[in-house]
């Protein structure tokens, strides 16, 4: 994930131990807070837009 600013989180494949990626925003995996499971995404991008919309909402 690049561009202008500061960092917030970044995607992480193998979370799983397979080919998902994982969101990870202000070092914290994102995930379902009622089961405490990590998100899991397909893709690198689906990944950076949660941890986009996570900042967004300052989760």
């Amino acid at each position: 994930m690049f561009g202008e600013g500061h960092r917030v989180g970044w995607a992480e494949r193998g979370l799983d131990g397979g080919d998902a990626w994982g969101a990870v925003c202000e070092g914290y995996f994102l995930g379902d807070p009622t089961t405490l499971e990590a998100r899991l995404h397909a893709t690198p991008e689906h990944a950076a837009r949660t941890v986009h919309q996570a900042y967004l909402k300052n989760l």
